[in-house]
């Protein structure tokens, strides 16, 4: 956890300070109660939000950090003699409009997932705004028998995916929440019109190790 830290690096506090209140005035609220989480993600600051929206602050050093991945990812793709398929982004904008969008077409497919609501810059800072989901747990958090149970409706969502040609791009066990014995997919990607076969691939092999 030190060492996610460390490379995800930190938000001053006047930056968090403003991305609140540009929230607050968006939408209009006088006041507004933020919650940190205390998240194994190395790509964002996340916190909710009145405990309705989901938000993620992402950073210039997240870009750089994403940036890095996904070179790994994809020289690890072609290595294996298939196409790299993980999109890079120049801007923590263009990372926060990147989930909104891909959240946004997985939902139009019928598929469990938070609502999208919009992705802004404050400053050099990229802003996600998610539907925030209570009471959820993540796949891994499950025991063997209940993700057994839930096995089917993993892979029919995986299928409702790929069959409009498109991929998830990044299905681990701890981007699948369970909330009501129905599951939803978080951190969408969009992925290269090239690579999508690979990915697909990528999306089942991640699914049989979650």
């Amino acid at each position: 956890m030190a060492f996610r830290q460390l490379v995800r690096g930190r938000v001053d506090w006047p930056d968090l300070e403003r991305v609140v209140r540009e929230l607050a005035d968006r939408y209009d609220r006088e006041t507004m109660r933020v919650r940190f989480l205390d998240a194994d993600n190395w790509l964002s600051t996340p916190m909710v939000v009145d405990d309705d929206l989901f938000v993620k602050v992402i950073t210039p050093q997240n870009t750089l950090v994403h940036t890095l991945f996904t070179t790994g990812r994809n020289l690890g793709a072609f290595s294996a003699g298939t196409e790299g398929f993980f999109e890079r982004h120049e801007t923590p904008y263009e990372m926060a409009r990147h989930e909104l969008e891909a959240t946004r077409r997985v939902r139009e497919l019928g598929v469990n997932a938070p609502e999208p609501i919009e992705a802004l810059s404050v400053g050099d800072l990229g802003v996600l705004v998610l539907e925030y989901l209570p009471e959820f747990r993540t796949l891994d958090e499950l025991d063997r028998a209940d993700v057994q149970v839930l096995a089917p409706a993993i892979f029919d969502t995986l299928r409702r995916i790929h069959d409009a040609g498109l991929a998830h791009g990044d299905l681990r066990a701890e981007n699948v929440l369970v909330r009501d014995g129905e599951i939803y997919v978080i951190d969408a990607t969009n992925v290269s019109e090239d690579g999508r076969e690979s990915a697909r691939s990528y999306d089942l092999a991640s699914a049989l190790a979650a």
